[in-house]
């Protein structure tokens, strides 16, 4: 065991100093003023291959929104635009797990997804109604 560790170990004061008295520090803030002050804000910087990850999920979004607006359009007219609605919905759903930012984009492309669904549905029961034959 060394000298100091002894002393300490029976209480003498051999002169060890671990801290720094406050009246030598000179150009440092005082410790309560740190406790509530803000950090730094340090903007993160993506990488490439974090940018490509990031286009390509929200190419699943765009394309969720796209499919959705014609499935949309297609189905006021005709019940075949059903499946692009079905899609619209399945890409949202699938953009809405990978990519959390784009989140305006994908419920948008679900919106229209499931309105197209909707009007579809509507179209099926209505040509349904029309064929059925009239009981007398």
């Amino acid at each position: 065991m060394t000298d100091a560790r002894r002393a300490t170990a029976a209480g003498d004061d051999v002169g060890l100093e671990l801290t720094r008295p406050p009246e030598e520090v000179t150009g440092e803030l005082d410790y309560a003023s740190t406790v509530t002050a803000p950090t730094e804000w340090v903007p993160y910087v993506y990488t490439e291959s974090e940018l490509r990850a990031l286009s390509r999920r929200r190419a699943i979004a765009v394309a969720s929104l796209g499919f959705g607006a014609v499935g949309l359009a297609g189905a006021v007219f005709v019940v075949w635009a059903a499946p692009l609605s079905l899609t619209a919905v399945i890409l949202a759903v699938w953009a809405s797990r990978t990519e959390r930012a784009a989140v305006s984009i994908w419920a948008w492309g679900l919106g229209t997804g499931l309105a197209g669904l909707v009007i579809a549905a509507g179209w099926i029961v209505l040509i349904s109604q029309a064929i059925s034959p009239i009981p007398h």
